[in-house]
């Protein structure tokens, strides 16, 4: 799915990617020279600002205008350039929140793995190991909970508390999936770092990638939902479901090298 969005949507999403990156390079930039400075002064008071609004406000809310266009995509098989800035006018206050609660649970944790092994670690090693695998652990949950939190914001359109509620429960429910979902969106961002294509390439696909991630798992809980109504049964049955997914109806899911190939011939 993730990759015929791409196909079919191309010029729009790479209009959209060097815009993102546009409006993100300043923040970087402001980063990246202040970490090479060399003055832990100028670290704190310019590099982590930076940092802060560059991460926690513009990236989520161009990735929930993003993943608002997608969504547009996969529902009407079409979307404007249009759906993009009406992401970002509808949830840029959301995603900004988001991406805040998000800086600060990374930072904690992040700091907590490192804390409890190095204070604890000499003189009651069983607690400081501990608690710094639980907040590894913590950390490694709340990153895979990135992944779907703007998808789930553009997709439901709820409230802040709605949209981490949500993120986090798919992944529970869904752990090897996401798991695999984050393998290949890092993958997507270690070739993002190439200078051509971080400028026309970069964002776009993770987010597509993403609102595809989201998209099946929605499809999933919605085929499971009625198959329970027909059925008479409740959710704790749902693993002993025959379900039909009725992907053959979809055409991002039905398409192969030849419409690659003679796109006009589909």
């Amino acid at each position: 799915m993730a990759f015929w969005i791409t196909y079919d949507h191309l010029g729009r999403l790479l209009i959209v990617n060097v815009f993102a990156v546009l409006v993100l390079v300043v923040p970087v930039t402001v980063v990246y020279a202040a970490a090479f400075a060399g003055d832990p002064a100028t670290i704190v008071a310019i590099g982590l600002p930076a940092a802060v609004v560059g991460l926690g406000i513009f990236a989520p809310v161009l990735a929930a205008g993003l993943a608002y266009m997608v969504k547009e995509c996969i529902d009407n098989r079409e979307a404007s350039l249009g759906a993009f800035f009406t992401g970002l006018r509808r949830y840029a206050w959301r995603a900004s929140c988001i991406g805040i609660c998000y800086v600060a649970a990374i930072t904690c944790l992040g700091t907590s793995v490192w804390f409890y092994a190095s204070r604890f670690g000499a003189t009651m090693p069983w607690l400081g190991y501990g608690l710094s695998a639980l907040a590894l652990w913590a950390l490694i949950f709340a990153l895979l909970t990135v992944l779907l939190v703007m998808p789930a914001l553009a997709q439901k359109n709820g409230d802040v508390g709605e949209s981490l509620k949500l993120s986090a429960l798919l992944v529970l429910d869904n752990p090897f999936f996401c798991m695999g979902i984050a393998l290949h969106w890092t993958l997507l961002a270690g070739l993002a770092v190439v200078p051509p294509i971080a400028l026309v390439f970069s964002i776009a696909p993770q987010v597509v990638l993403v609102s595809s991630a989201y998209e099946m798992l929605s499809r999933k809980y919605a085929a499971i939902e009625a198959r329970a109504m027909a059925e008479g049964t409740d959710g704790r049955s749902q693993r002993r479901m025959k379900i039909d997914w009725k992907d053959e109806e979809d055409d991002y899911l039905n398409r192969g090298f030849r419409d690659f190939l003679f796109p006009w011939k589909g």
